[in-house]
């Protein structure tokens, strides 16, 4: 072989061996992973972050139902406080049983409060045909929010006409209705018993306690 055939072999040699020294030196293997402790970021979960609950009852600062009212008069007179200027529609009626009195709750649509005209009555009619009305009991309480009347009166309160509300003092409860300018409602009780009336709002209702002697 010739000198200089065997020198260009050993040149070329040597620049591989330099090159692969240099592929090698202190580089980072790309297929090893990183050792440095990275930041990692949790997956999220469903599980709440404390054993607080998650939703909230909802909550009213407005009169209910439950508010007290003023104070029972000493017998039981007629009461009125007739209004008209607001246009009202009965959309609900409730009767409950509270210690010492049973109480009677026209709720309203509408803007505004009714007023009222509240006395016993010798017996009960319907308003308008005067058609008479069986009541249980020995007394008659007539009930009736005063206020004009709404062009619609879509919503208006759909429920029974008469029905036993199963409470100490008002053995049954007859709606008449709404006529003229007034929303009636009659309440047979055992014996006349003292009552006082006035109007919660928000939404607006008439209330009327019968007291439990």
């Amino acid at each position: 072989m010739r000198r200089g055939t065997i020198r260009t072999m050993l040149t070329m040699a040597a620049a591989a061996s330099l090159l692969a020294a240099c592929g090698n030196g202190g580089g980072d293997d790309p297929t090893t992973a990183p050792t440095d402790d990275a930041t990692t970021t949790a997956e999220p979960t469903d599980e709440p972050s404390s054993d607080d609950p998650t939703t909230q009852e909802p909550t009213s600062d407005g009169p209910t139902d439950g508010t007290t009212g003023p104070p029972f008069p000493a017998e039981a007179a007629d009461q009125n406080n007739e209004s008209f200027e607001s246009e009202l529609k009965l959309v609900e009626i409730r009767v409950a049983e509270h210690p010492g009195f049973d109480r009677l709750v026209l709720e309203f649509d509408g803007e505004g409060e009714p007023g009222w005209r509240v006395g016993y009555v010798e017996s009960a009619a319907r308003e308008g045909s005067g058609e008479p009305i069986d009541l249980e009991g020995d007394a008659i309480l007539q009930v009736s929010a005063t206020h004009g009347m709404p062009s619609d009166m879509t919503g208006y309160y759909d429920g029974p006409q008469q029905f036993d509300p199963d409470t100490e003092v008002i053995d049954d409860v007859f709606v008449d209705g709404a006529f003229e300018g007034y929303t009636t409602v009659f309440l047979g009780l055992d014996e006349v018993e003292v009552f006082r009336v006035f109007v919660l709002t928000e939404p607006s209702r008439l209330v009327v306690d019968v007291q439990d002697s």
